[in-house]
């Protein structure tokens, strides 16, 4: 059966937007869990294979960001244009997932559409890495062919943004692989507070296999034109999916205008006179 996200649960999510480890605390975890949904695997673990990421794996658990830093003017005036459900009602939110538009990179690192938890599934290929993930059934490709990153996007000479920009990627030692991304189309939200990120940001991802059934990533992102310094993103742990395999799990354009078209414009914004 296709598992879709009713927009409903969508938009509760979206504004509640909270990280895996608080709601393991307040979710009562079945014996033999690590986190919901997360199976204990044998204690200890097997060691990690060396240079080896292939499989899928669930997460982010765990997670933990730093506090943003400041903002740069130019920043601020594109954040003060978004409107986050945080904020506003569903039906005044400008929020593109609110018609299932693609996440984009890196606000699908967060998973928050799917309870902060999802699945991603790493296949070595020719001089790369795919990297596919559960929601929406997209995939990126980090290139280890020794290719550069473009020095610029959507200008003269240059290539188009991407939603999931352009990736190169390395292993650092025998157990950290490290995937650089650039080139992003700014429409996607950073998060779903609405936070920005510029086309030329930088996001460095380092996917640390700790041991047989752990991978640990920290995401940091680089964008001076709209942040004062580079801060870490998204730290978390991701683990070893028993059944390695997806199920479908897909937000619905049709379901999502109906949703909005028939029961949050109907009920309208939820502002008052002169608000």
């Amino acid at each position: 059966m296709r598992n879709r996200i009713a927009p409903a649960i969508v938009a509760l999510l979206a504004v509640v937007a909270l990280s895996s480890t608080v709601m393991a605390q307040r979710q009562p975890l079945q014996d033999g869990y690590v986190a919901a949904g997360i199976p204990k695997m044998p204690d200890p673990p097997g060691p990690a294979p060396k240079r080896d990421l292939t499989g899928a794996w669930a997460g982010p658990i765990m997670t933990t960001r730093d506090p943003m830093p400041p903002m740069t003017p130019a920043g601020e005036a594109r954040f003060k244009i978004n409107k986050p459900e945080s904020v506003v009602h569903l039906a005044a939110t400008n929020d593109p997932f609110a018609t299932c538009d693609l996440l984009g990179f890196p606000r699908d690192l967060l998973n928050h559409a799917l309870e902060s938890r999802g699945g991603m599934w790493f296949v070595p290929g020719p001089n790369q890495m795919f990297i596919i993930k559960q929601h929406q059934r997209t995939w990126r490709n980090a290139w280890m062919d020794g290719r550069e990153l473009p020095k610029d996007v959507d200008a003269r000479g240059y290539p188009d943004s991407r939603y999931y920009g352009y990736s190169v990627a390395h292993w650092d030692g025998d157990y950290t692989f490290v995937v650089d991304t650039t080139g992003l189309d700014e429409r996607p939200w950073l998060d779903e507070a609405g936070h920005v990120k510029s086309k030329n940001a930088h996001i460095e991802e380092r996917y640390t296999r700790k041991d047989q059934y752990t991978v640990q990533l920290t995401a940091t992102l680089d964008d001076p034109k709209f942040y004062t310094k580079p801060w870490v993103f998204l730290k978390a742990n991701y683990y070893w999916m028993q059944k390695q395999d997806f199920e479908e799990v897909l937000c619905i354009p049709s379901e999502a205008l109906e949703y909005r078209d028939s029961l949050a414009k109907p009920a309208g914004t939820g502002d008052g006179p002169g608000k």
